[in-house]
């Protein structure tokens, strides 16, 4: 298996894109709680959608770090709908190279609409979390309804703020061991033990998934 590499910044990541110096590459990244610093996976995968690639499946690689591997998108591979309204942004903010507006260019759109309806169903994965072990336990140890309705809620989010902040509130919930509940709460209900939380089916805009 080929050695990582780790970059100290989104900066040195680009440098790295405009003149690839092979087909793909095995990223590192170090978890927030090692306090090594570097590239964070969102930095990462701006940065790849701006040249048209696209990342793969996380492994660890040790307590400190995992790894991912990037390369470049295929021509009418899929997009999912959180990437298709990041490129957007990017495009305003005028930071897509010739080669991600040509990926871009070259995808399907039914196939998009297709992911577009699957992704509202896929759950969130540990690289969100990252930093966070204890909040990650605590997801993915939830009640699967749980899961279900706090990723819908985190991923359905038009922008990349607003799924911040949702993501971040979902963080704070279990490791805080709070219960939010009803309308006017400020995220998802959670407590100190997420798997006895039972969680109506539909969610609201700024509120989350509700607690029955």
């Amino acid at each position: 298996m080929s050695s990582p590499s780790f970059f100290d910044s989104p900066a040195e990541w680009r440098r790295w894109l405009q003149q690839p110096s092979s087909p793909e590459l095995l990223l590192g990244f170090r978890k927030k709680a090692s306090g090594k610093g570097g590239i964070t996976y969102r930095e990462a995968l701006d940065e790849a959608l701006c040249f048209g690639w696209i990342d793969g499946v996380r492994k660890r690689l040790d307590d400190d770090s995992y790894t991912i591997r990037f390369t470049p998108r295929k021509p009418g591979s899929n997009w999912s709908v959180v990437n298709l309204k990041r490129v957007e942004e990017l495009s305003r903010e005028g930071r897509m190279e010739p080669s991600g507006k040509l990926a871009l260019e070259g995808r399907d759109p039914r196939e998009a609409r297709h992911y577009s309806a699957e992704n509202r169903t896929k759950e969130l994965d540990e690289a969100l979390f990252s930093g966070h072990p204890e909040a990650w336990n605590a997801f993915a140890s939830a009640a699967p309804s749980y899961r279900r309705t706090s990723s819908f809620w985190v991923m359905s989010a038009k922008r990349a703020e607003t799924r911040d902040k949702r993501l971040a509130t979902l963080i704070e919930a279990p490791e805080g061991g709070r219960t939010r509940t009803g309308t006017g709460s400020c995220g998802p209900g959670a407590t100190s033990d997420p798997t006895r939380i039972r969680i109506r089916a539909r969610t609201t805009p700024e509120t989350g998934p509700v607690e029955a």
